[in-house]
């Protein structure tokens, strides 16, 4: 802001267009570190997620539950965004895999492969970081 003179009527003015100023800054700013969380989380989840490797399902390709990691943005009428990291074909195998299920045939719990509690965890971590680093 350059230097200049306000009256006392016009303070108030002056003050909110320079927080207006601010804000917008800091949500182009939290934004900018929610997109780069969320393109790490779903690069590291194709990288990460289970592969079958027992034959070929036609339902379940080997690979194409990791490859089906996808970001989804949703932006608000305020300007900020929401992103979502999500599988977007094969949704309905995440919770089992992460968590296993009791295979109905044998009774016995399956085998779990927790890929998506630590990309969270490491995601969330980069964007709080990247928020406290902020410098306006």
């Amino acid at each position: 802001m350059q230097d200049e003179i306000v009256r006392i009527d016009q303070l108030s003015d002056v003050v909110n267009r320079a927080l207006d100023d601010m804000k917008l800054e800091v949500i182009k700013k939290v934004n900018e570190a929610a997109k780069e969380a969320a393109d790490y989380g779903a690069k590291e989840l194709k990288e990460t997620s289970p592969v079958r490797t027992d034959g070929f399902d036609r339902r379940y390709p080997p690979g194409s539950y990791a490859k089906s990691w996808k970001v989804k943005v949703d932006e608000n009428a305020v300007g900020i965004v929401n992103y979502e990291v999500h599988n977007s074909k094969h949704y309905q195998l995440t919770h089992l895999l992460e968590f296993g299920h009791v295979i109905a045939k044998t009774g016995r719990r399956s085998k779990t492969f927790p890929h998506i509690a630590k990309v969270n965890h490491e995601a969330s971590r980069r964007f709080a970081d990247a928020v406290e680093e902020m410098r306006l």
